[in-house]
């Protein structure tokens, strides 16, 4: 059996230290590139499905050029047989914006090309990316395919013909769906066990390893949706409280120069329950939650 995993690469924007408002304070040192991790979920399922099964392969298949060589190869080196790249028609092999890509349907017509191709019997991709987060590529490519496709699946393992997958979902809200599934079939996986990590002499087979080209030219579907306006998330707006009005100048002051944040004070309790409870009692009179001198009916 051939398990093709599709690998996408994203550039993930995790910090805010640029100066500039037109970017919105991103610079390009705030964002790392790196493997869709749901996309990596994927991987570690086909993995463990090799290593319980004989005569199984796993291939990796990217669309697009290289933004993250490093992290696809790690990928290769977890223990995938292959790796194939999809040439993206009129994008340069430097071309390094991650957000120029495109649409679901294009992107799912050139997949679906290369499966037929290599001959994948089972596909497995990310239930979603962490950059689009749009979870349209896999149900589309099993419609390009023809194939039975099952979503958000978080394990699956072969019955004793080895011609029926038996896969786990999640429904949502902690309930679990067992299906079964016969191949060839097509699955978008949720985020599970982490990607095993790879070993030295494999590492360095993937480093050597040169990914196998896939050109389908310009004869692909007209995108379906078309992408207006882009732009970087703005910040959020932070909220600031007026200072206290019954404080003196020099402390309104220092709370505007400190965002008008008030430092909270607290004590532990130790000791016995019966001290604990004194200790709150006490609490609750000082600050004038109860009245002293008046006490509670007890029964």
């Amino acid at each position: 059996m051939k398990i093709i995993v599709c690998a996408k690469q994203i550039r993930h924007t995790y910090a805010r230290t640029g100066i500039s408002p037109e970017s919105h304070f991103i610079c390009p040192e705030d964002g790392v590139s790196r493997v869709n991790p749901h996309d990596e979920a994927a991987l570690e399922l086909a993995l463990k499905l090799k290593d319980e099964y004989e005569n199984i392969t796993v291939t990796l298949l990217s669309l697009g050029p290289m933004i993250a060589q490093h992290e696809i190869q790690r990928c290769l080196a977890t223990g995938a047989d292959d790796l194939y790249q999809i040439k993206v028609n009129g994008q340069p092999p430097s071309h390094s914006d991650p957000l120029d890509q495109p649409d679901p349907w294009v992107k799912s017509d050139l997949m679906a090309r290369a499966v037929r191709e290599l001959r994948g019997d089972l596909v497995l991709c990310g239930k979603e990316s962490l950059d689009k987060c749009s979870g349209q590529v896999g149900a589309l490519l099993a419609h390009r395919l023809d194939r039975p496709f099952v979503s958000a699946i978080t394990n699956l393992s072969l019955d004793e013909t080895g011609g029926i997958l038996q896969v786990q979902r999640s429904a949502g809200r902690g309930v679990r769906e067992i299906i079964e599934c016969r191949l060839p079939a097509v699955f978008s996986v949720d985020l599970g066990s982490d990607l095993r990590l790879p070993k030295f002499a494999r590492r360095r087979w993937a480093e050597a390893y040169i990914p196998r080209q896939l050109d389908y030219g310009a004869d692909v579907d007209a995108p379906k949706i078309v992408c207006t306006r882009r732009f970087q998330p703005r910040p959020r707006p932070k909220m600031v409280s007026a200072p206290d009005s019954r404080l003196h100048a020099y402390d309104r002051i220092m709370q505007l120069l400190t965002g008008s944040k008030v430092e909270k004070k607290g004590e532990i309790l130790t000791g016995s329950p019966e001290s604990q409870v004194e200790g709150i009692i006490s609490f609750l009179k000082t600050y004038g939650f109860l009245e002293t001198g008046k006490t509670a009916d007890r029964d």
